[in-house]
């Protein structure tokens, strides 16, 4: 592993040795394709990116992408409320309706989780693609005082054995300087505005459209 410095030296973590930073005009690539299949409702941002193959190729599994998202400070207590297992199969088979095709056949969305002590919403999703098979998403979306830094890290189901452990280092080694931290209050248990599932669903929905869109790009390539 190596470590890595990001956002103006505010966030640190660790990466594998020989998987290299995608460039920044391919993650360019990745929010206009998104934005296209959308039709313009959704343009995700990826700011940093890694994979172990030449950066310079097409989308490709395994893969670490990064968000970091800075609108504005965000109220833990949404996440200590989180849906129902039967609201997260509701969540999965809306995503699926919206979004299936001839590139997708399915998603589930796995698993989702508050850790109290990072202030981290790690969610786990499996997506059944036309091409690819079964691949596996793991996003991990950390509260900082300036809004969101966010992980998603791809692989294909059979990875997942070799890539678990890896995927869970580079989320553990993150690590904030204290002025981009969290710091949590009390008025925080209590937001006003409760936004979990909408935040939950559109974190699904960008991890489903960023490999659809770029998987039907090999395809007509």
């Amino acid at each position: 592993m190596r470590q890595v410095t990001l956002y103006d030296g505010l966030v640190t973590l660790e990466v594998p040795e020989s998987w290299n930073e995608i460039p920044p005009e391919t993650l360019e690539f990745y929010s206009l394709r998104s934005a296209e299949a959308s039709g313009g409702r959704m343009a995700e941002v990826y700011q940093v990116g890694f994979r172990p193959y030449d950066p310079e190729l097409d989308f490709t599994l395994p893969q670490i992408l990064i968000q970091i998202r800075e609108s504005g400070r965000e109220p833990y207590g949404q996440f200590l409320r989180l849906p129902e297992s039967d609201l997260l199969g509701e969540m999965s088979d809306d995503v699926t309706s919206e979004h299936a095709g001839p590139l997708l056949r399915g998603v589930r969305l796995n698993e989702v989780a508050f850790d109290r002590d990072r202030f981290a919403l790690h969610l786990a999703n499996s997506l059944e693609l036309q091409l690819e098979g079964r691949a596996i998403v793991t996003s991990v979306s950390y509260l900082t005082e300036r809004g969101y830094f966010i992980l998603h890290c791809y692989a294909h189901e059979a990875q997942m054995t070799q890539l678990g452990p890896v995927f869970s280092r580079v989320v553990d080694s993150i690590e904030f300087a204290d002025e981009l931290r969290y710091q949590p209050r009390l008025a925080d248990r209590w937001p006003p505005h409760p936004s979990t599932i909408a935040f939950t669903a559109a974190g699904i929905t960008a991890a489903i459209l960023v490999i659809m869109v770029l998987a039907g790009r090999r395809q007509n390539a």
